[in-house]
């Protein structure tokens, strides 16, 4: 193998290897969270929730499955997929106090046969995907919020075969079909973008209807299929592509809510949180 970052599978349905979060090895349990990386997690996790609680905000953090745990039966027959991998570890410890973790991967299964919702030649989710884990975040801030939730009418999918993100690896590039999520009748639109792109990325979203609450959100790539469904569910959303935390933003901000999002195998390094307890 070397070090080619393309794992062709079965159907010729391609996954990520040899990539810096060494997600082959945390799929077979080889790499796992040790016990200063898991205590040093449920340390910031701990400080999320009290710190967010005192400020009368709820925070409420989904993890993305990674492409092989919805996707197993495409894998070679020789890839271990772990039942006590890195992201159950969390969750498992997490669960112990009291810290709820989101991870939609029985609701994305339970989709999957009706609905391609991985692409072939990507390691992440596409609209389909993107607007199921929407529908699943936002039924549990339901609890504790008025909000709206689009459902499959409001909602379309536009289809097109393009190059991404491990198609365009291979030599030649492979390309494959992905899907792409669209609002019927949107209410809300993105008025700020940097452009910057991966970290650093800032965009700021208003919706028509200022009852909504408002959120902040820190994600990775993750999040670029869900936000226009997301956007109809929020007055104003801030987005801030990064896994950590700034309280500073936070505090100047004052959103009634707070989202992280993260892919499972980027669960492997805790981040580290800015202004923490201030």
């Amino acid at each position: 193998m070397g070090d080619v970052k393309v794992l062709v599978g079965k159907d010729g349905c391609l996954f990520l290897q040899n990539d810096t979060n060494r997600v082959v090895e945390q799929n077979s349990g080889s790499l796992k969270l040790t016990e200063s990386k898991l205590e040093k997690w449920l340390r910031i996790l701990e400080t999320r929730f009290a710190v967010l609680k005192n400020r009368d905000i709820k925070y409420y953090f989904l993890i993305a499955p990674n492409k092989e745990s919805i996707y197993p039966e495409y894998l070679p027959s020789d890839y271990e997929i772990c039942e006590d991998r890195t992201v159950y570890q969390l969750i498992n410890a997490c669960k112990s106090h009291n810290l709820p973790l989101y991870y939609p991967i029985d609701i994305l299964k339970s989709y999957k046969s009706q609905y391609q919702i991985y692409p072939s030649g990507d390691s992440h989710w596409n609209g389909i995907g993107g607007f199921i884990a929407y529908g699943y975040i936002m039924s549990i801030i339901k609890r504790d919020f008025t909000t709206n939730i689009l459902d499959w009418e409001e909602v379309k999918f536009v289809e097109g075969e393009i190059l991404l993100d491990l198609g365009n690896k291979l030599t030649p590039p492979q390309t494959s079909v992905f899907a792409w999520g669209m609002v019927k009748q949107p209410q809300a639109q993105i008025i700020y973008d940097n452009k910057v792109i991966n970290s650093g990325h800032i965009r700021l979203t208003s919706n028509k209807n200022k009852s909504l609450p408002t959120t902040v959100i820190f994600h990775d790539s993750f999040m670029e299929s869900m936000l226009l469904f997301l956007m109809e569910s929020f007055s104003e959303i801030y987005l801030l592509r990064s896994p950590s935390l700034d309280y500073d933003l936070i505090k100047k901000i004052k959103p009634d809510v707070v989202i992280s999002e993260m892919v499972e195998r980027f669960l492997i390094q805790p981040p580290v949180d800015f202004n923490e307890g201030k």
